[in-house]
């Protein structure tokens, strides 16, 4: 297993390379990485995900999730997102139950002039709807606040960046620095390749509990860009990170 994930991690590698200069599609699922573009306004935006995820140690965790934006503005749209978590621990009992519920809020600043790229933030509220009783999750809410930068190079070819910061309600549990370098590269009318590295910083001062991970993607739209179908790998880069996640999904449109 560890000849297969290294073989995927130099792929990962490789491919943000290839990515990072090569010579317009927009940044979705299955990254991690935000973009700075914000749902129109009056139109909705549903995201659907089912992750496959093993830790480390050989804990496996199953996770729908469905996500709702809504344009609010012209700059600004706002969203929630819900899900299921199936833990699967190697040693104890499964169980399953609804995760946190994020709320988020996105405003785009100002568009790219030359190569002074877009710019948008977001901040999210995650709300503790996960039970702490099963392990789910903390009991306590926290707050992201994220800053987004975008370039488009080309047509086909556009560059992401996100550098955020996460105040976590739990005591005696440190803040975190989050940031992540993401490119997307259209193939065809129809089919996008994306990649990213991401990471986080956790302040504790054991740099091998800061997890960072890559993930390589692809794209296919199949009704202009209002139906969307991905599906990506992540591959951790330390103990720290998840050994591997696979997800898949779909993305549409639509106004009322």
């Amino acid at each position: 297993m560890d000849s297969i994930k290294k073989g995927l991690l130099e792929m990962v590698v490789l491919m943000m390379c290839i990515l990072l200069v090569s010579s317009n599609a927009f940044a979705a699922r299955p990254l991690t990485t935000d973009d700075a573009g914000t749902v129109e306004k009056g139109k909705f935006q549903v995201e659907g995900g089912f992750d496959f995820t093993r830790q480390d140690n050989h804990d496996k965790e199953y996770f729908p999730s469905l996500t709702l934006t809504y344009g609010l503005f012209e700059r600004m749209d706002v969203g929630i997102g819900s899900g299921y978590l199936f833990l699967h621990p190697v040693e104890g009992k499964k169980v399953n139950g609804l995760s946190d519920a994020p709320l988020k809020v996105k405003y785009r600043f100002f568009d790219q002039k030359d190569w002074i790229p877009s710019f948008a933030v977001s901040g999210t509220l995650i709300t503790p709807t996960a039970s702490k009783s099963k392990g789910l999750g903390s009991g306590r809410a926290d707050f992201n606040l994220n800053t987004i930068f975008a370039w488009n190079l080309s047509k086909k070819l556009q560059l992401y960046t996100n550098f955020g910061y996460t105040f976590i309600g739990e005591h005696r549990v440190k803040n975190e620095f989050n940031y992540s370098a993401a490119g997307q590269f259209v193939l065809t009318d129809q089919w996008a390749l994306v990649g990213e590295i991401f990471g986080v910083n956790n302040f504790n001062g054991h740099k091998r509990d800061d997890p960072t991970s890559g993930l390589l993607g692809i794209q296919h739209c199949l009704i202009s860009d209002k139906l969307i179908l991905d599906a990506g790998v992540e591959i951790g880069m330390n103990k720290a990170a998840p050994d591997f996640r696979f997800t898949v999904g779909v993305t549409f449109f639509f106004k009322p």
